[in-house]
């Protein structure tokens, strides 16, 4: 873990001072939200905000209804059943909420804003970029993370099999084998909110979603330069 976060820290010190410009998601309509349309950094921490805030007053039935717009319409993720999304608001009135591989991009989108301090999205494009910037600074006994489903075709499109998470070089048992650790599929979000929060202590004037938001922002440029590399070897 050591060399994963090390590796890390270097990267989010590099690329935190650019996340104005690199992360450019943008946010759809939302109800009671005075910047829709909007994209870029700034907006969409001002929405991680407004979330928190609607979070906190609301009731159980109004926390499910904003858990909709949360992962549906912000988050794109849009094949949830009901059941499932209120099993997620359920769940974190538990002291210790679970975490799961299954659903993390949904839930963890959930968690996130419940307490922006504490959760951080863990989706495709975050899981296959904390590999590749692993492995594009050489780490040799780096932590494999596991990957989820996803439709980018760069950094993994689940059903076409084409990207970076689908290439022989990048594929999780592929990485154990060149010394790297595997993280146990149930332990991969807590292993990932225990390692951001690692990186934190070495970068105070930032917040955990800053982090995230790098990871997200930058997954294609990553997993572009790491399959590039394969190309060149």
């Amino acid at each position: 873990m050591k060399e994963c976060a090390n590796a890390l820290i270097e990267y989010f010190k590099d690329e935190l001072p650019k996340l104005q410009e690199t992360y450019q998601w943008k946010i759809p309509n939302i109800e009671g939200f005075h910047m829709c349309g909007e994209k870029g950094y700034a907006p969409n921490v001002e929405l991680k905000k407004y979330f928190n805030k609607q979070w906190l007053k609301a009731t159980a039935d109004e926390r499910y209804e904003l858990s909709k717009t949360v992962v549906a319409d912000w988050g794109g993720v849009r094949n949830n059943h009901s059941e499932t999304l209120k099993s997620y608001v359920v769940e974190l009135d538990k002291k210790r909420p679970a975490t799961p591989l299954k659903g993390v991009a949904s839930y963890s989108k959930i968690y996130s804003i419940s307490d922006i301090d504490k959760y951080a999205i863990y989706d495709a494009r975050v899981a296959a970029c904390l590999n590749a910037v692993q492995w594009n600074y050489n780490a040799k006994e780096g932590v494999a993370f596991n990957y989820i489903s996803g439709r980018n075709k760069i950094t993994g499109y689940g059903t076409k099999k084409i990207g970076f998470v689908h290439q022989e070089p990048f594929i999780v048992k592929n990485l154990v084998a060149n010394g790297w650790t595997r993280v146990k599929r149930d332990l991969t979000y807590q292993v990932y909110l225990d390692l951001l929060q690692n990186c934190l202590k070495s970068l105070p004037r930032y917040s955990l979603y800053d982090l995230e938001m790098v990871l997200f922002a930058n997954a294609e440029k990553e997993c572009s330069k790491a399959m590039a590399s394969q190309l060149n070897a």
